[in-house]
């Protein structure tokens, strides 16, 4: 059997015994449409352009945690230092992890985003941004498997964490200057660029202080923010693992 066949194979036993993990990538689809039809109810303007690129960074970040909580169950059994006996470095699984995640972060992305139904007026540029958003599912990934020993834990952490993806909030409330304050965060990075995406010209939205950053900007930004913590976090979690 390939290294590439066993790793897939012990990833797709490790979701398939908790029925839980498997559940969160439905819930993710779920809940697009029911933002489909519910979105549009609300007396906001633009209101479903502003949650469209939520609903797709949503599906990423579940994706994430799934694969998140699957690495604590492995460091806790051991798996990890098990697999140190297959005929690959821990480089090589880790860029594993990161391409599987993000491969599978940017389907369910994009299925998410077909059950929300929003009309996407920059296709190439959603696509590009899709994929560089994808990159925030590893990211998801490793905080949980580097920072949480035990499942308990990772609850506790998925919610700290999941305060981070509120930061993009501050193209609402804070002025173009203040956002530089938000620069570091791969999500506000992937808001803007996905909502550019959407929208077409964010700047003529009434509820966006739009920073003018463009979207090649907006995806490189969040590809190398989200990569560059990947890493860090992969030292951390072999620390920890090993």
């Amino acid at each position: 059997m390939s290294p590439l066949r066993a790793l897939l194979l012990k990833d797709a036993r490790v979701v398939y015994r908790d029925r839980f993990l498997l559940f969160l990538p439905v819930y993710a689809v779920a809940l697009a449409v029911v933002a489909r039809f519910g979105a549009p109810a609300l007396p906001l303007e633009a209101f479903p352009v502003y949650l469209a690129p939520l609903v797709v960074l949503f599906g990423a970040l579940l994706l994430g945690n799934v694969l998140g909580f699957a690495l604590i169950e492995e460091r806790e059994q051991g798996t990890w230092l098990l697999l140190r006996v297959l005929p690959v470095g821990e480089k090589v699984l880790f860029a594993y992890l990161g391409i599987a995640t993000s491969l599978l972060g940017w389907c369910l992305s994009l299925v998410a985003a077909l059950a929300y139904g929003q009309r996407v007026a920059d296709p190439p540029g959603f696509l590009l941004m899709t994929a560089a958003a994808s990159l925030t599912a590893p990211l998801a990934m490793l905080v949980l498997g580097a920072l949480a020993h035990n499942k308990v834990e990772g609850l506790a952490v998925t919610k700290i964490f999941n305060l981070v993806t509120t930061v993009p909030a501050v193209v609402f409330v804070a002025p173009p200057e203040w956002q530089l304050l938000a620069a570091w965060c791969p999500w506000y990075w992937a808001y803007l660029g996905l909502l550019e995406a959407y929208a077409g010209s964010p700047a003529q939205l009434p509820a966006v202080h739009w920073p003018g950053w463009s979207l090649a900007t907006s995806a490189t930004a969040t590809a190398l923010l989200s990569l560059a913590a990947f890493l860090l976090l992969a030292r951390a979690y072999t620390r920890r693992a090993g």
